[in-house]
């Protein structure tokens, strides 16, 4: 299934960036990051089976505006990679509400 492919990309780039961040000691930017990634985890267990169609991604636009509060802080390179995720992850939640209805 290519949304749950997509999902899992997520996850790991959702992931990288917050270690990223708690390294440059900016927990706050890591926090909702990682937030995102715990989100998208849930979702992507349920995509993986029998509850595919309980899957929704009405989490995801609280966390993202979160996160975009935050990406001045992050700098203007990671800015610009959590800026891309972001976007990414806007189209996931499209997809999973076309699976999911």
């Amino acid at each position: 299934m290519e949304v749950q492919r997509d999902v899992r990309s997520a996850i790991a780039i959702a992931y990288e960036l917050a270690r990223h961040e708690h390294v440059q000691h900016k927990e706050h930017v890591a926090q909702a990051l990682n937030e995102l990634k715990d989100e998208l985890g849930r979702i992507e267990a349920k995509l993986g089976g029998e509850r595919a169609h309980e899957a929704t991604p009405d989490a995801l636009p609280p966390v993202l505006k979160q996160i975009e509060g935050l990406v001045e802080d992050a700098g203007p390179v990671v800015g610009d990679q959590i800026k891309t995720l972001m976007q990414s992850v806007e189209r996931i939640a499209k997809d999973i509400g076309s699976v999911s209805a």
